[in-house]
């Protein structure tokens, strides 16, 4: 799992139960996750069977409707397709049809560990209260950690990338010299490895070089790439204007914070910095930062798409 809350929607009628993915989608917000959803459109017993069979893990909640609108296949076949092939994930069956005996449905095709709900009363609680537990079973602190630090990871190569593919086509030459005299000026530790680097004007050799080039470093090139787009994603932009407070130093925290309880005996990581007041990384603030990487993410995409766009960079 992770940041993303992937859901699979087996049913005729999507949009008949929006009011129920609205209360989840909120749910999750506020849990700093993002719901991704998605759609089965082949609702036949070797549709489903096909989808489980290559994408069936890619998701942590599946949901089905009993009625789906076929006279070859319903709801208890597609949960019984799903589940043979996934035996782990949590399924939510459902019917708006108060008449039908659902557990008595999938008792006769040996369908188990399904949740049963109503679709007029008690949907967006089962969806809910399973989401509650699925990330219950992620958000250990000492899990999250590994979590949080992927997904700062994976920002870190998005920006990596789109820096040396704007720089290998040399159409920033002032942007590739201004981010080579600012990485001497901030790497004088490293600078027995990096000067040749520069003296070469060998920008390649650098920006690909975790050593040389810091998050940071990757983060302000990239405002400097900004500058000289005509086509500013502006909001993006004054989002991103936080990213070094949101995402470096918050992961920098995360990164030294070691283990702790209190008196009660519920855990936290407690990060110590010198001279400074600890700072107690809890469920509330693993919380916060979801939220924040969630946010920042979003923005760096849109800056790196609109590099790639304007300059008619590869994908």
């Amino acid at each position: 799992m992770n940041l993303d809350f992937r859901l699979l929607i087996i049913d005729d009628h999507p949009d008949s139960i929006s009011d129920a993915i609205l209360i989840l989608k909120d749910y999750l917000d506020g849990m700093g996750f993002t719901l991704s959803t998605t759609i089965a459109t082949d609702l036949s017993e070797a549709g489903i069977k096909t989808l489980a069979k290559k994408s069936g893990k890619d998701f942590d909640l599946v949901v089905v409707d009993y009625n789906l609108g076929r006279t070859d296949n319903n709801g208890v076949m597609a949960a019984a397709q799903i589940r043979r092939q996934l035996l782990y994930t949590d399924i939510v069956f459902y019917s708006s049809d108060s008449t039908l005996d659902l557990f008595n449905e999938l008792a006769k095709k040996k369908v188990v560990g399904v949740f049963i709900a109503d679709r007029t009363r008690d949907l967006d609680a089962a969806f809910v209260g399973l989401a509650d537990t699925i990330i219950g079973k992620a958000v250990d602190l000492n899990h999250m950690r590994g979590i949080a630090m992927a997904e700062v990871a994976e920002m870190d190569v998005l920006m990596g990338d789109t820096i040396v593919l704007a720089f290998s086509e040399g159409q920033f030459p002032d942007q590739a010299k201004e981010t080579l005299a600012k990485l001497l000026d901030t790497a004088k530790s490293a600078v027995t490895g990096l000067e040749p680097l520069v003296s070469a004007n060998d920008i390649m050799a650098v920006v690909s070089n975790s050593r040389h080039f810091s998050s940071a470093g990757k983060y302000m090139t990239m405002r400097r790439i900004a500058k000289v787009l005509k086509n500013k994603p502006d909001d993006a932009l004054a989002t991103l204007n936080t990213y070094e407070a949101d995402i470096i130093h918050n992961r920098n925290t995360l990164a030294h914070a070691k283990s702790d309880s209190d008196e009660r005996g519920v855990i936290s990581l407690r990060s110590i910095k010198h001279g400074g007041e600890p700072i107690v990384i809890d469920e509330a603030w693993m919380a916060d930062f979801r939220s924040k990487l969630r946010i920042q993410k979003e923005a760096l995409g849109k800056l790196c798409d609109a590099i790639r766009e304007e300059f008619g960079l590869r994908k």
